[in-house]
C-alpha cells in the first residue's frame, strides 16, 4: 500500500504528529470538561446551586435542568463524555510509533470533529431559542469541539481532507477483525453506561395525596419527618411524589414541610438566585397554609413547574380567599415564618433540596426510609 513502510509503519512529519498530540490534549479537555456537566446536571437536579448559575441567562443549572439536558435516554453531557473519549483513543493511537497511514487517525478525527462541531451549533441555537439561557461550561466543551475539528484538519495537511478520510476507511477496511472488534467493544461501553447510569431525572409515577403539616407541627403519629425544598428544584417535584407515595401506606408517619428557597432575595445563605421565584412561590404557600390548604396548594405549585401558571391563577382554582393573597404575601408574619424555616434548615446542616430529616439525621436527595420506625403491626 502507498505510503506504508515495509514493517508496516508509516512516516509522519513533525507537523502531524504535533497535530496529533494537540487532538489528543484538546480530547482530554472535552473529556474533563463532559464530566464536569455530568455531575453538575446531576447536582443541578438535586437543587445544588452551581458556580456558573451567575444570571436567568448566564446560567448552567437552567439549562441542566431543561427538557434539552437529556438525549436518547443518557445526559447531553454523557454524551459528550464518550465522544470525546473516542476521540482520545483515536488521537493516542496517531502518537503510536506503528501507524497505517501516514495520516491516521487524521480522517476519523476529522470525521469526530466534524460531528461534534454540528451537535455544538445545535445546543448552541436550542440555547438560544428554546432554553433562553447559557452554560459557561458547555461553551467551553463547543469550542473545544471546534477546535478539535482545526487539529484533525491540521494532521490531514498536506494530503488533503478527502484523502485522509479516504486513507482511514481503507486502513479500516484493510483489518475488519480488528476493526470489527474495536467497534462491538465501544457499543458495549456504551450499552452498559446507558444501562448502567442513575435515572434521578425521570419522574415517579403519579402518587397519592398525602397530607402535610405545617412547621412546628410535632405530629400524632410514630415518627415525624420534616421535609426542606424548594418549589422551584426539578428534583424536590420528582421527591414530593415519591414521598407522598411512600407515605400513602404510613399513616402513622407525618410529614413537615419546611421551606429552604434557593433565592438570594429570601435565603442568606445563597450567594445568587438559582430559583428567582423560590421566595415568592414559599410565600404563596406559608399563605394557602395560613388559610388550611398548605398539601393542596404544595401539590400544585411542584405540579406547576411545568405549566408556568401565575400563582394567583393557581390559588383561585383551590378556591382560596384573593382577598386575603396580597397582605398574606407581604405580612411581617409571611417573613418571619419563612425566615425561621432557613434559620432551621441552618441549623441541621442543609446544603441542598430536597433534605429530610428524621430523628435529628438529614439527608438529600431521598426520604431516609431505613431511619423510620417499622410501621404498625397488621400493615
Amino acid at each position: 500500500m502507498a505510503g506504508r513502510t515495509s514493517t508496516g509503519s508509516a512516516p509522519v512529519s513533525p507537523a502531524a504528529r504535533g497535530a496529533s498530540w494537540a487532538a489528543l490534549a484538546l480530547s482530554l479537555t472535552g473529556l474533563a470538561l463532559s464530566i464536569a456537566l455530568a455531575r453538575l446536571h446531576e447536582q443541578a437536579h438535586a437543587g445544588v446551586a452551581s458556580f456558573c448559575a451567575i444570571s436567568e441567562t448566564v446560567n448552567c443549572d437552567r439549562v441542566a435542568t431543561s427538557l434539552f439536558s437529556v438525549a436518547l435516554g443518557l445526559p447531553v453531557a454523557v454524551w459528550g463524555a464518550l465522544g470525546f473519549g473516542f476521540a482520545a483513543m483515536l488521537a493516542a493511537s496517531g502518537l503510536a510509533r506503528r501507524r497505517p497511514t501516514s495520516t491516521w487517525p487524521a480522517g476519523l478525527l476529522l470525521v469526530s470533529g466534524a460531528a461534534g462541531s454540528v451537535a455544538s451549533v445545535a445546543l448552541a441555537l436550542v440555547s438560544k431559542l428554546a432554553i433562553g439561557a447559557w452554560c459557561l461550561l458547555c461553551a467551553a466543551s463547543w469550542a473545544v469541539a471546534v477546535a478539535l475539528l482545526a487539529a484533525a484538519w491540521r494532521a490531514s495537511r498536506p494530503s488533503g481532507v478527502a484523502a485522509a478520510v479516504r486513507a482511514d476507511l481503507a486502513a479500516i477496511r484493510a483489518s475488519p477483525r480488528r476493526s470489527a472488534a474495536l467497534a462491538l467493544v465501544g457499543l458495549a461501553v456504551t450499552a452498559l453506561v446507558a444501562a448502567a447510569y442513575p435515572r434521578y431525572w425521570e419522574g415517579p409515577p403519579a402518587a397519592p395525596r398525602v397530607p402535610v403539616a405545617p412547621a412546628g407541627t410535632s405530629g400524632s403519629g410514630a415518627a415525624v419527618v420534616v421535609e426542606y425544598s424548594d418549589y422551584q428544584c426539578p428534583m424536590c417535584a420528582r421527591a414530593h411524589e415519591e414521598t407522598r407515595a411512600f407515605l400513602a401506606g404510613r399513616p402513622d408517619v407525618t410529614l413537615v414541610r419546611r421551606h429552604f428557597p434557593l433565592d438570594s432575595s429570601c435565603n442568606p445563605v445563597m450567594k445568587k438566585a438559582m430559583h428567582p421565584a423560590a421566595c415568592a412561590l414559599a410565600r404563596a404557600a406559608i399563605w394557602a397554609e395560613a388559610q388550611g390548604r398548605l398539601a393542596e396548594m404544595d401539590g400544585a405549585l411542584f405540579a406547576n413547574q411545568e405549566r408556568g401558571l401565575p400563582v394567583p391563577a393557581i390559588a383561585e382554582r383551590l378556591g382560596l380567599d384573593m382577598g386575603r393573597f396580597r397582605a398574606c404575601l407581604d405580612s411581617p408574619a409571611t417573613e418571619r415564618r419563612l425566615a425561621a424555616d432557613i434559620a432551621a434548615a441552618v441549623r441541621d446542616g442543609v446544603r441542598a433540596t430536597p433534605t429530610f430529616v428524621v430523628g435529628g439525621v438529614a439527608q438529600a436527595g431521598r426520604l431516609p426510609a431505613e431511619l423510620l420506625p417499622p410501621p404498625p403491626a397488621g400493615r
